[in-house]
C-alpha cells in the first residue's frame, strides 16, 4: 500500500515535468518563428528603426524642402545725399532781385571751369558732363548715365540695361521684368521669363535651379531637388544614398541604403517661381560740390566803392533769409572787379567789396563761418572791352559748399 502511493507520486511529477517542458519548448519555438517572420518581413517591406540620417537637415521625416532662388544684389549708383543740387534752396535764392545761383565745381578754393559743363531744370533734370562722367536725366529716374565703370540706360518704366566694369554686372530687364542678370566674377546668373519661369546658375559653387510650369529643381554636388506644382516632390543625396519621395499627400516613402520606410509627411510649404527682374537702377541726380550766388556790383555798389548801397540792403537781407533757413555752415565770398584803374587798386577794392558783404550778412545774425577773397581783375568772366562785359565782371561771389 505504501509502496504503491510513492510510485504514484512520482509518476505524478514525471508528467508535470513533462508538460512544462513540453510547453517551454513550444514558447520558445513560437518566439523564434515570430523573430524569423519579423526580420524575413523587415528584408521585404522596410526597418522599423528611424535614424537622423533619414532626414533632410532643418525639416521633419518625409519633408522636402522648398526651393527658392536668391535674391539680386542692390545695383544702385552710390550717391552723395550731400552733394546734390537743393533745389528748393536754389529757387528761393534765384528769387531774390540781383542775385543769381548756378551750380559749380569747386577744387582747391578754385571753381573749376572748362572741363565741364551742367545744366539743371526746374525738377532736377537736365545734362551734366566732365572727364569722367556725363548724364542726362528726366529728373525721375530715367536717362543715361556714363563714367569709368558704369553704363546706365533706364526707359521710364524702369527697363533698360546697366554694366559696371568693376562688379563684372551685367543686367538687361525688359518692361514685364523679364530678361537676364550675369554676374562674371562671382560666376553666377539669372535668366527669368515673365511668368517667372527660368534658371539661376551658379558656377562658383555648383548650383543650378531650373523653374518651370511644371515645377523647378535644385542640384547642388551630390544634392538634388524637387518640387512640382502639385506638392509633391523627391530629395536625393547620392553621399547618404538617401531617397525621398513625398506624394504631396501626407505620405512619403524614404529609402536608405536601400532600406524603405514609408511615413506620414506633410507636402512641401509651397511652390515658387522666379521674381521678376529689378528694374535697372535710376540715373543718379545732377550733383555739384558747390552753389555759385552771384551778385551784381552794379546793384551792390556805386561806381569804385564799396559801401553797401541802401537799394542794395534789401536783396541781402533775403539772401540772409534764405542761408539761415537752410542752416548753411559756412561759405566764401569772393571779390571780383573789371580792368579799369590798376592791377593793386582793383585787387583792393574786391578784397573791400566782399569785406563789406560779409560784414553785412553777419549783422543780420548770420552764424555762418565766412571767408572773403579778393581777385581784383584776375577773374573776368567776360570780356572787358564792352562796357556790358566790363558790368558782367564787376560782382561779388558767394559760394556755398554742398559736401
Amino acid at each position: 500500500m505504501k509502496k504503491n502511493f510513492l510510485m504514484s507520486i512520482v509518476v505524478a511529477a514525471l508528467v508535470v515535468f513533462g508538460v512544462k517542458t513540453y510547453y517551454d519548448k513550444k514558447t520558445t519555438n513560437n518566439d523564434q518563428v515570430s523573430v524569423e517572420k519579423e526580420n524575413k518581413g523587415s528584408n521585404e517591406t522596410g526597418t522599423n528603426e528611424i535614424s537622423n540620417e533619414m532626414l533632410v537637415p532643418g525639416y521633419a521625416l518625409g519633408e522636402i524642402p522648398p526651393i527658392t532662388a536668391p535674391e539680386m544684389p542692390d545695383l544702385s549708383v552710390k550717391e552723395n545725399p550731400n552733394a546734390k543740387i537743393t533745389l528748393d534752396m536754389t529757387k528761393k535764392i534765384s528769387a531774390v532781385p540781383g542775385i543769381s545761383v548756378t551750380p559749380v565745381k569747386v577744387e582747391n578754393s578754385n571753381i573749376v571751369g572748362g572741363d565741364y559743363s551742367m545744366q539743371i531744370g526746374q525738377n532736377g533734370d537736365g545734362q551734366f558732363t566732365d572727364k569722367n562722367r556725363s548724364l542726362q536725366t528726366d529728373g525721375k529716374g530715367a536717362g543715361q548715365y556714363t563714367d569709368e565703370n558704369v553704363t546706365i540706360q533706364r526707359n521710364e518704366d524702369g527697363s533698360g540695361q546697366y554694366t559696371n566694369k568693376v562688379t563684372g554686372v551685367t543686367l538687361q530687364v525688359n518692361p514685364d521684368g523679364s530678361g537676364q542678370f550675369i554676374d562674371t566674377i562671382n560666376k553666377f546668373a539669372y535668366q527669368i521669363e515673365a511668368d517667372g519661369d527660368g534658371q539661376y546658375v551658379d558656377e562658383k559653387n555648383n548650383i543650378k535651379i531650373t523653374i518651370d510650369r511644371k515645377g523647378s529643381i535644385y542640384t547642388n554636388n551630390n544634392i538634388t531637388v524637387e518640387n512640382n506644382v502639385d506638392g509633391s516632390g523627391t530629395y536625393s543625396d547620392t553621399d547618404k544614398d538617401l531617397l525621398i519621395k513625398n506624394d504631396g499627400k501626407g505620405k512619403a516613402i524614404i529609402t536608405l541604403k536601400g532600406k524603405t520606410t514609408e511615413v506620414e509627411a506633410k507636402p512641401f510649404e509651397r511652390f515658387e517661381k522666379f521674381p521678376k527682374l529689378k528694374m535697372v537702377p535710376p540715373i543718379p541726380s545732377i550733383e555739384a560740390n558747390s552753389l555759385l550766388i552771384t551778385l551784381d556790383s552794379g546793384i551792390l555798389f556805386d561806381v569804385d566803392k564799396y559801401d553797401v548801397r541802401p537799394e542794395a540792403e534789401v536783396a541781402l537781407k533775403n539772401l540772409a533769409v534764405v542761408l539761415k533757413e537752410a542752416d548753411v555752415k559756412a561759405f566764401q565770398i569772393d571779390g571780383h572787379t573789371d580792368s579799369d584803374a590798376s592791377d593793386e587798386h582793383n585787387q583792393v577794392l574786391s578784397e573791400n567789396r566782399a569785406n563789406a558783404v560779409k560784414n553785412f550778412l553777419a549783422a543780420q545774425g548770420l552764424t555762418a563761418e565766412i571767408s572773403i577773397k579778393g581777385y581784383g581783375e584776375s577773374r573776368p568772366i567776360a570780356s572787358n572791352d564792352t562796357a556790358e562785359g566790363k558790368q558782367k565782371n564787376r560782382r561779388v561771389e558767394i559760394i556755398i559748399p554742398t559736401i
